[in-house]
C-alpha cells in the first residue's frame, strides 16, 4: 500500500488490487471530529441535536455518511435526546455507538454498498385501521427492507457494521438496529 499526498485532509491510499490500483478516501480530519462527537453523545456530553449540526459532510469519506444515516436511528423525533438518566444508552446502543466511534478512528475504507439507513418499519396498526387497504404498502416496505438487509448481508459481517469482517473489530458483535 503506497500513500499520496494528501489533498485538503484527506489520506489517500493506492491499494494493488490485481492488475489495478484502486483509490481509498479517508477524510483523517473530519474522522477524527465525528469520532469525539460520537463519544461525547454516548456519554452525555452533547445532545442529538449538537451532535446533528457539528456533524460534518464529506464527499470524499462515505463513512462518515453512512454512520451518520445509522445514528439518526438513535435520536428521539420529540425531542433533542442526552444519553444521561433515563434516556443513557442500553448495552446494545453502548456497544454499536462506540463500535462506530472505533471504525471512524481507523483507516479502513468503508466498504459497503449503502450509506443510507433511514427507511420505514412498516405501517404498523394503520393497516387495520385502514381495513386492509395499507396492506399492499406494508408489505412493499418490509420487503424492500428485507432486500436491503439480504444485499448488506451478503456484502460483509452484518454483526460488525461498519467493519466488514470480525477480524477488524475486536468488540462483541451485533447487528445494527435499522429504523
Amino acid at each position: 500500500m503506497s500513500a499520496f499526498a494528501p489533498i485538503a485532509g484527506i489520506q489517500i491510499l493506492a491499494v494493488p488490487s490485481s492488475s489495478r490500483h484502486i483509490l481509498l478516501m479517508i477524510d483523517r480530519e473530519k474522522r477524527d471530529l465525528s469520532a469525539r462527537l460520537v463519544r461525547q453523545f454516548l456519554n452525555g456530553e452533547i445532545t442529538s441535536d449538537d451532535l446533528e449540526s457539528e456533524w460534518p459532510n464529506s464527499k470524499h469519506d462515505r463513512a462518515l455518511e453512512a454512520i451518520s444515516s445509522m445514528i439518526w436511528s438513535f435520536y428521539d423525533d420529540f425531542r433533542p435526546r442526552r444519553m444521561i438518566g433515563a434516556d443513557a444508552a442500553d448495552p446494545v446502543e453502548h456497544v454499536l455507538l462506540t463500535r462506530y466511534a472505533a471504525f471512524l478512528e481507523t483507516d479502513l475504507e468503508y466498504d459497503w454498498p449503502t450509506t443510507d439507513f433511514i427507511r420505514l418499519g412498516g405501517l404498523g396498526a394503520l393497516v387495520p385501521l385502514s381495513l386492509g387497504l395499507l396492506r399492499p404498502i406494508d408489505r412493499w416496505i418490509k420487503a424492500r427492507n428485507a432486500a436491503l438487509d439480504a444485499k448488506m448481508e451478503k456484502h460483509g459481517d452484518w454483526t460488525v457494521w461498519p467493519f466488514t469482517q470480525k477480524t477488524d473489530w475486536s468488540g462483541e458483535p451485533m447487528p445494527p438496529f435499522v429504523r
